[in-house]
């Protein structure tokens, strides 16, 4: 953990001595602890750098010699998040297509558990000699964590799949944010998957992205038998990682604690505080299993401040249920205020949002009905199809 800390202070030292200009020409690929893959700075150009390793790499093939393409992810863990369910979907929807396809883990597991169906194979990064031996026709970063990463290693295509602005999560901390935004500089080709990333990028960073939408199962998020039965009293879900502040779930938590419902909550990290009124609470959630949850809710309050889609809303309506929503990029995407869902400008609206939905059930009957009918158009072949057109178009 020492030797952690050290790294990260070092790193910071060196971007306040440098201008952000010289940081990608002296930035260090790291393998640290349990192989997460970190960057630190050192006094080495990059391009020189890069220039090595394509030395290093040059008894390697660029790609595949087999017929069908080779296509390699490199995703930052295989823990629960909504990021890498919809990288691990795309690598599976490929496949079913007849890519050739692996899932390369920084964390070095070689599993998801808690993704059903998962059937691409998966390799820890310290065995992705293997993978290069045979050839990677497209290499693929799916977090800014990983470029560098595709950046030094041989493969016909590079590809950068951006699904935030990953700035956002080191809103106090600009060093980070710096390292972050040189990642988008990278000469790759971009996907996003809402269509304001491809404004941002643009604007920004001159790149011009393909849009290649999310989907949703809809065979799995649907109205489901609940875990409880619905009742006279109607029930408010809390959805999100509970130590992770921009998920807003304690502000969740407060605009609906001394409303006339029932509380549940689900999250993939933490517990809840113990003087929050919580009647159920679920951690770690499978997937299959959560539209029994979201079944068994009428309403869901959402109020993350840091989302690229957010997709907690969208299978909520998928379930029968209607969200509260903090106005958050992404939910434009799919979410239309008075007609879907009641979308929020402020925190402090939430108690008087979801207050309106408790007491008019004719109100939550339109938008649930509208809801389903949204959630139907967002199937995942859209997306396949898209990602393909992509694949094949260069």
């Amino acid at each position: 953990m020492q030797k952690w800390y050290g790294l990260v202070r070092r790193v910071i030292r060196e971007l306040q001595k440098n201008s952000l200009r010289d940081f990608i020409r002296k930035v260090r690929f790291y393998s640290f602890g349990r192989g997460k893959m970190l960057w630190a700075l050192n006094h080495e150009d990059w391009q020189q750098k890069k220039e090595r390793a394509q030395k290093f790499f040059a008894e390697y093939p660029s790609g595949s010699s087999q017929d069908q393409s080779h296509i390699v992810f490199i995703v930052p863990g295989t823990w629960i998040a909504g990021g890498i369910a919809v990288i691990v979907r795309h690598a599976n929807l490929l496949q079913s297509r007849g890519y050739r396809v692996t899932l390369v883990t920084q964390d070095l597991k070689e599993s998801f558990p808690w993704y059903a169906g998962q059937a691409v194979p998966v390799v820890p990064i310290d065995r992705i000699w293997s993978l290069l031996e045979s050839g990677i026709d497209i290499l693929i970063a799916t977090g800014w964590n990983s470029a560098p990463t595709v950046d030094l290693l041989p493969a016909k295509r590079k590809l950068y799949f951006v699904q935030l602005d990953e700035r956002r999560f080191y809103a106090h901390d600009e060093a980070l944010q710096n390292m972050v935004a040189e990642t988008y500089r990278l000469p790759f080709e971009y996907v996003v998957m809402a269509h304001w990333m491809q404004d941002w990028l643009r604007d920004e960073f001159g790149h011009e992205a393909a849009y290649v939408p999310n989907g949703l199962d809809t065979a799995v998020f649907r109205p489901v038998e609940p875990v409880e039965p619905k009742s006279a009293r109607p029930r408010v879900l809390i959805e999100g990682p509970i130590d992770i502040p921009f998920k807003g779930v304690a502000e969740a938590q407060a605009a609906v604690r001394d409303l006339d419902c029932d509380i549940w909550m689900v999250s993939g990290r933490g517990t809840p505080n113990p003087e929050w009124r919580c009647e159920r609470f679920f951690e770690r959630v499978p997937i299959d299993d959560m539209p029994k949850i979201y079944s068994s809710c009428d309403i869901l309050l959402k109020m993350s401040t840091v989302e690229s889609f957010a997709y907690p809303p969208l299978e909520m309506m998928a379930c029968g249920g209607v969200p509260v929503i903090l106005r958050v990029s992404g939910i434009e995407e799919y979410a239309i205020h008075e007609e879907n869902c009641l979308i929020i400008e402020h925190a402090e609206e939430a108690t008087a949002a979801v207050r309106r939905l408790l007491e008019d059930a004719v109100l939550r009957k339109r938008l649930s009905d509208n809801g389903l009918k949204t959630a139907r158009a967002w199937e995942w072949c859209h997306s396949a199809d898209a990602f393909e057109e992509v694949l094949r178009n260069k």
